[in-house]
């Protein structure tokens, strides 16, 4: 399965990543922010990766369609308070689409918001740690605990309503890897 391989390598250079950004941060103290700003933009990268690996393990998004739509309905059901903001996912194609989608929104996220850190920072606008209401870090923290928290709770329905058909790889430990990273790193 070379295609499922890819996301598989794309997944396992996180740690080679982050043992490099580390190791740069040391030295070059001036660049730090920048390099950290590659590290949070693999981040996505592999949140993304690892949507497509599932997706691929599935027999790709036409073969997971189809899958899904002899789901019982209950997967593309929320609870109550979501169940207001996203209504029902149809089971097949759209809750493929919004589950794939609702990760996929991250990583455009974390690009603008990485943009945004590096343009405020170089203009001496940006303080990290700075909960202020004036401050951008504020906004960006709650925008980004958002966007990260709609990511997982969108691979987490996609995981729940495949589960069986998962069984042979159980991918658990790989996603609660990816995210202890991306708790742990993200906020950073």
């Amino acid at each position: 399965m070379p295609q499922v391989q890819k996301y598989v390598i794309r997944i396992l250079f996180m740690v080679p990543i982050f043992s490099i950004q580390a190791w740069f941060s040391l030295f070059f103290h001036s660049a730090a922010q920048y390099i950290r700003a590659f590290r949070e933009l693999y981040e996505a990268f592999v949140l993304s990766s690892f949507v497509y690996y599932i997706i691929e393990l599935l027999g790709g998004e036409d073969q997971l369609a189809i899958t899904l739509r002899t789901k019982d309905a209950k997967y593309g059901q929320h609870g109550f308070i979501f169940k207001h903001i996203f209504g029902e996912w149809q089971m097949g194609r759209p809750f493929m689409i919004n589950c794939k989608y609702g990760v996929l929104q991250y990583v455009l996220v974390k690009i603008i918001a990485t943009i945004v850190v590096i343009v405020l920072s170089s203009l001496g606008k940006f303080n990290a740690g700075d909960w202020s209401w004036d401050s951008a870090y504020l906004y960006l923290a709650i925008i980004m605990n958002f966007s990260i928290g709609y990511a997982l709770y969108c691979l987490v329905k996609l995981y729940i309503a495949t589960k069986e058909d998962l069984k042979e790889w159980n991918p658990v430990w790989k996603f609660l890897c990816i995210k202890g990273i991306v708790s742990v790193y993200g906020g950073s």
